[in-house]
């Protein structure tokens, strides 16, 4: 490991060894600086399994290295991952598009609604996913294919979404900040583009007029769709309702759980965006005050019960562990990169966050 690591180091500034131990070498910058030259260092040692930690201490740089190794699912388990969410999603489009029918009293035309349900709620997922996967491939990054998982019947989407199982930090504030943006960004847009195409699909009707045994009223809707309906997008009489077609409401919990995922909790996508702009101890203080907000906000409205659920699954699976950040650690954004980034999150969160109509 310390012929490997040294002989890549070598190459971009001089070090010496200040500590070895089992998977882990230590070194001090003694000439040059590491931090021009650590996009090259990084995409060099984690393309050889070594994740390296650059740090300032004592006014001088530190560059620290792990053995990390690189692995994951053989590709067979990402294809029959991916094959099953599809078809999962596509019955439970299935099974909505048949209840959706049923209120307006037909008994054929289920391929419709099933088809846009089913692409309303893959494009943005798949977008979504490959927003971080290009951004970790871009910047060096050995990165898995997404694990897509399939949960029919359990989910109203026929999916509980993917994770990507990076092994490595990313490489510095920018990319952080890049990564945790990406998948929303793309994943919302997709989400409000179907949201608006299906949208007026949906069928305008007075409530004498359904066929189905029970239809139940929507409390909350995403910003975006309330500015839809607000605009006129669907045009609705006070004495009618509005029956959401099944690829519009699949858009709508979509855009909801990219407010969730927004959130500035820890590792969720919201947690990276805070923590590319703050520090770690500002980081958590928000990881711990956001959920508690939460549940408090599900104890007083009980039709925000599911942000507090997901609040509480959050700390269960994160809990309130620090985040670590990125490699670079002596990395800046300038004033511009943050107003961007923070404008940027801020009208996510805005245009995705619920609200009562």
């Amino acid at each position: 490991m310390r012929t490997e690591v040294e002989s890549v180091l070598g190459r971009y500034c001089s070090v010496a060894l200040t500590y070895e131990g089992p998977g882990f070498l230590e070194y001090v910058v003694t000439g040059g600086s590491a931090e021009p030259v650590f996009p090259e260092v990084f995409r060099e040692l984690v393309r050889a399994g070594y994740q390296p930690i650059l740090i300032r201490r004592d006014g001088q740089e530190v560059v620290r290295v792990f053995r990390v190794g690189v692995g994951g699912f053989g590709r067979a388990t990402y294809y029959a991952l991916a094959v099953a969410t599809v078809a999962a999603i596509a019955f439970t489009g299935y099974l909505n598009s048949l209840s959706f029918l049923e209120c307006l009293g037909r008994a054929t035309g289920v391929t419709l609604p099933t088809t846009l349900f089913t692409i309303s709620v893959l494009v943005p997922l798949a977008l979504h996913e490959l927003g971080h996967f290009v951004v970790s491939r871009a910047t060096g990054t050995p990165t898995p294919l997404p694990l897509f998982i399939p949960a029919p019947v359990v989910s109203p989407l026929g999916t509980f979404g993917a994770v990507i199982a990076v092994r490595f930090l990313p490489r510095d504030r920018r990319t952080l900040a890049l990564l945790g943006l990406s998948g929303p960004a793309v994943g919302t847009v997709a989400s409000l583009v179907a949201m608006l195409a299906t949208l007026r699909l949906s069928p305008i009707l007075r409530p004498e007029e359904l066929t189905c045994p029970e239809v139940t009223p929507i409390g909350f809707v995403p910003v975006a769709t309330y500015l839809a309906l607000r605009a006129g997008l669907v045009p609705v009489r006070e004495s009618e309702i509005v029956l959401l077609h099944p690829a519009a409401l699949a858009s709508m919990i979509l855009l909801l759980i990219h407010f969730a995922n927004l959130l500035p909790i820890g590792q969720l996508d919201g947690g990276h965006v805070v923590r590319s702009l703050t520090t770690m101890e500002v980081h958590r203080a928000i990881s711990v005050a956001v959920p508690l907000a939460l549940i408090a906000l599900a104890v007083l409205l009980p039709a925000y019960r599911w942000l507090g659920f997901f609040a509480i699954l959050a700390i269960l699976i994160g809990g309130f562990r620090p985040h670590v950040g990125y490699a670079n650690q002596v990395s800046r954004l300038t004033a511009g990169e943050k107003a961007a980034f923070a404008s940027l999150y801020v009208l996510l969160l805005t245009l995705t966050a619920p609200v009562s109509i």
